[in-house]
């Protein structure tokens, strides 16, 4: 009886000895979703930049994040660039109703656009190229969702 417990504490402490550095090296980055703001984000801070850990690295300049209704800075660092892909910096487009916030996102990644957003004249002013590509993508991927059916 005692061994077969100690068999499951010893599988348990190998499961989490195994799991922790890898959740430990998952990075934390803001989300991709474009939301908005009642008020417009501080000033920029002034960072030093540590030592580049590799040349394949680019450094991210810190920037503010819209979160639960309020600007959290959100530290520079140094990025691994996937191959091909540009880092475009946050956006904040004054609004009727606030500012649009646009996280900052790797090109190769997608940004989340409500509808509302989407409808908007400043949104739809500074992005015709996105909406232009991001219904293209849905009519394509609504193509070939038939296609399979």
């Amino acid at each position: 009886m005692h061994l077969r417990i100690l068999s499951k504490i010893a599988l348990a402490a190998l499961v989490i000895g195994v799991a922790l550095p890898v959740v430990a090296q998952v990075p934390v980055a803001p989300g991709l979703e474009v939301r908005i703001a009642s008020e417009g984000p501080p000033p920029p801070r002034h960072e030093r930049r540590e030592h580049r850990p590799g040349h394949d690295y680019v450094w991210v300049n810190g920037s503010w994040d819209w979160q639960d209704g309020h600007w959290v800075w959100i530290r520079g660092r140094w990025d691994r660039r996937a191959e091909g892909a540009e880092w475009i910096a946050p956006r904040y487009t004054r609004s009727e109703r606030g500012y649009i916030y646009e996280p900052g996102h790797w090109s190769n990644q997608r940004l989340i656009v409500s509808d509302e957003i989407r409808n908007r004249r400043e949104w739809r002013e500074h992005h015709r190229d996105y909406d232009r590509d991001h219904d293209r993508d849905h009519d394509r991927d609504h193509d070939h969702d038939h296609d399979h059916s």
